[in-house]
């Protein structure tokens, strides 16, 4: 039998409201890997929630890393996503040259901000950290926001042009990551999509669906989720791009017709069988 393969999943834990490890582990581990996490933080519910309560593990996560090092932990592939601060950035930095090898798949979701304005916590200041992560990734997940900021422009509301995007790649393209997908794209016809490079094949796509009224917190997690447990099951990267789509697309629409408000997040639970079917 097949040895199961190790995904080191670096992010925070929201106990309420789906998104970060309360979404990333579930698909993962669902879609047949051992989904082994580093919490950055632990808080009560995400952000959006008043009164969240927080317990920060920045100074933890290095004792983690070195604890795997020392037992011979070795991961198949490494998830990041959201990071607090930039001694966490720069943990994380440390935990890719230990940890990243030849073989190793690494995906960054380089979270920062939406709608052009930060997320809290974070600043201009972060930008250069999230690049430099960036650049030792295999594949990037930015929203358009992230990656404006990324790409050092002015961030912008949708709708978005086709040329607009057409230069966020080419401008994420330079920062050396292998693959990029920016997603979040409201189109001028009003459809939501994602926008594709591949620098291995030099080729570039587009992808739309039509876009469901109102925000849905944890969606860039669960694209992000499904497009790592799509890639490690060996499907090709521009299918594994639309079978994430498809699969947010479909916990968007089931979500909107349920009465739960929107901040718990997507129900992505009751359709992740169908996800595991897509990738296996």
């Amino acid at each position: 039998m097949e040895k199961q393969k190790k995904i080191a999943l670096i992010n925070d834990m929201s106990c309420v409201g789906r998104c970060s490890l309360t979404v990333a582990l579930p698909i993962i581990s669902s879609c047949g890997f051992q989904a082994v996490p580093m919490p950055t933080g632990i808080f009560s519910a995400h952000t959006e929630f008043e009164g969240f309560v927080c317990a920060d593990l920045t100074d933890k996560m290095q004792s983690f890393a070195d604890h795997w090092k020392n037992i011979g932990i070795r991961f198949d592939a490494i998830y990041t996503g959201y990071l607090a601060t930039r001694e966490q950035a720069e943990t994380v930095k440390r935990f890719l040259i230990d940890f990243k090898k030849s073989d190793t798949l690494c995906i960054v979701d380089p979270v920062m901000g939406d709608n052009g304005n930060f997320y809290s916590q974070i600043d201009e200041s972060f930008i250069s950290e999230m690049r430099f992560l960036c650049a030792m990734a295999d594949i990037i997940t930015p929203n358009v926001t992230e990656a404006e900021m990324l790409a050092g422009v002015e961030c912008t509301q949708a709708p978005y042009s086709a040329d607009h995007i057409k230069e966020l790649l080419i401008s994420l393209r330079n920062l050396g990551t292998g693959r990029i997908v920016i997603t979040g794209i409201e189109s001028e016809d009003g459809q939501i999509g994602c926008a594709v490079y591949d620098s291995y094949t030099r080729k570039a796509n587009m992808f739309f669906t039509p876009k469901a009224e109102g925000r849905f917190p944890g969606a860039g997690d669960v694209f992000a989720s499904s497009l790592v447990s799509a890639v490690m099951n060996g499907k090709e990267f521009t299918d594994a791009v639309q079978i994430a789509m498809s699969f947010t697309c479909d916990c968007v629409e089931k979500t909107a017709l349920t009465d739960e408000p929107r901040g718990f997040g997507l129900q992505f639970e009751p359709q992740i069988e169908k996800l595991i079917k897509a990738v296996k």
